[in-house]
């Protein structure tokens, strides 16, 4: 059982890596001083995941939010391989569709190659067939999973697709190995996970994405399951993909877990696997690891490949006190009780007095002194 592959929280650690061009600080320092003071603030709507109420996050003003968590039936997808734990399918999109995110659901698949008694029951699997609730399909890369699965599943329309770079991201799968270490009892999964840029046209329009995955092989005890995990990715018209990455960091660092939701979660799981727990104190052990686990990850990730890509700022709630990590592409910062969040270039400006702004109640939201 893993519990983490269904927990919106460690989606979010991953669209860091996806949303950012090859930049530097000359670009983002060239970008702040040539900003217009008086330019339209940035608004940003704390919303929430729309069909269980999953998780918060701040959404764009005007953007739209599809999909959710979902629930696989296992007596309509012919078993229970993919039926264990929530997925989550959502999309983010601009007003005019063209710049947004995606969240693809992870899926288990069985490599008959690689089951002990292939020699036995291989012709009855074959590729493309389904076992247990799971396509039967030979295990693949990041990069062939994104080509062969991802993209044609999130963007059906797509044309002469061009993968134009694969970063492997061996730090994140040594992470998510030692996360399989605790959930499994000393026994770990191995893993591979990459950013892949590509480049495709769709509707007569060129687009420029950022696509993370992280392939799970459940080794010889899973005796041929494997899966994608945390995929997701961000994309633009080519030309304005740099000038949204802000935006996508900004939604991306923004993810509030519901814990009772989690709670939940978990015990679904576990009934869900036929794992029964023998006392609270273990479930609660759990959770607290993984609560642990999570933030060594965050901070590794954060600070190895996104920290060093594109520029971020430590803020101060102004109703909390919390630290809140934020991009610096804005002079100003404000929020709300309610957590939407404003930045603006111009200093002089508040967003209380903006007519525009349909909500209010906003204070500056200052950099966490050091």
């Amino acid at each position: 059982m893993n519990i983490l592959k269904s927990t919106p929280a460690y989606l979010t650690l991953l669209a860091l890596l996806a949303c950012n061009p090859d930049t530097n600080q000359d670009y983002h320092n060239n970008k702040k001083d040539s900003a217009i003071a008086d330019s339209p603030a940035v608004i940003f709507y704390r919303s929430s995941e729309p069909n269980e109420k999953a998780f918060t996050f701040l959404l764009p003003g005007g953007w739209n939010v599809s999909g959710g968590i979902t629930r696989v039936d296992p007596n309509t997808s012919g078993g229970s391989g993919n039926a264990i734990e929530a997925k989550l399918y959502m999309k983010i999109s601009s007003p005019d569709n063209k710049a947004g995110m995606g969240w693809l659901p992870d899926t288990r698949f069985f490599d008959m190659r690689r089951y002990p008694g292939q020699n036995l029951v291989a012709h009855l699997f074959p590729d493309g067939s389904n076992y247990n609730g799971m396509m039967v399909m030979r295990m693949l890369s990041p990069a062939d999973f994104i080509r062969e699965i991802a993209v044609p599943f999130a963007h059906p329309h797509a044309l002469n697709l061009k993968i134009t770079a694969v970063q492997p991201l061996p730090e994140l799968s040594e992470e998510y190995r030692k996360l399989s270490v605790l959930m499994l009892a000393g026994y770990h999964f191995e893993y591979q996970a990459a950013i892949v840029s590509m480049e495709y046209s769709e509707n007569g329009i060129q687009y420029l994405e950022k696509m993370v995955c992280s392939i799970e092989d459940w080794g010889q005890p899973g005796g041929g399951l494997w899966s994608n995990k945390e995929t997701w990715y961000v994309r633009t018209e080519k030309p304005l993909f740099e000038s949204f990455a802000p935006v996508f960091a900004t939604i991306g660092h923004s993810v509030k877990l519901n814990p009772e939701w989690i709670s939940r979660e978990i015990r679904s799981q576990q009934v869900n696997s036929n794992i029964a727990l023998q006392t609270q104190r273990d479930i609660e052990r759990i959770d607290r690891e993984i609560t642990e686990h999570r933030a060594i990850t965050n901070s590794e990730i954060n600070n190895d490949m996104y920290l060093n890509l594109t520029g971020q700022e430590d803020y101060t709630n102004p109703f909390t006190g919390e630290t809140e990590r934020g991009t610096n592409e804005w002079n100003n910062r404000w929020e709300n009780e309610q957590g939407d969040v404003i930045y603006h270039n111009n200093s002089n400006y508040n967003p209380n007095d903006d007519a525009d702004i349909r909500v209010k109640g906003f204070k500056r939201s200052e950099v966490r002194k050091r």
